[in-house]
């Protein structure tokens, strides 16, 4: 049982809005205006041969290194790695 002694809840109270609300219109008194527009005319290119750049590629030597030489971000990335590799042969047996 409550005592005489507390005091009850005061309840929260919304303030009054300052913005004054515009009357919302239905979808159905609502007539779209129609939208004057040109036909719009599309122009192909002319279609000439692919121009073929060939490049010399360069072959790159890969470092191995052992786990106590690698930082913190390669440590981060490894498993990562290695997981990609696992699904890659995972997708290509099955």
């Amino acid at each position: 049982m409550p005592t005489a002694a507390t005091s009850p809840r005061k309840r929260r109270t919304r303030k009054a809005s300052t913005t004054v609300k515009q009357p919302r219109k239905s979808a159905s008194k609502v007539t779209p205006t129609p939208v004057q527009s040109e036909p719009v005319v599309v122009k192909q290119p002319v279609k000439s041969e692919p121009v073929v750049v060939k490049q010399e590629v360069k072959s790159v030597e890969k470092v191995r290194r052992n786990l106590n030489q690698l930082d913190g971000f390669e440590l981060a990335i490894l498993p990562l790695i290695y997981l990609e590799g696992f699904a890659k042969l995972a997708f290509k047996v099955s």
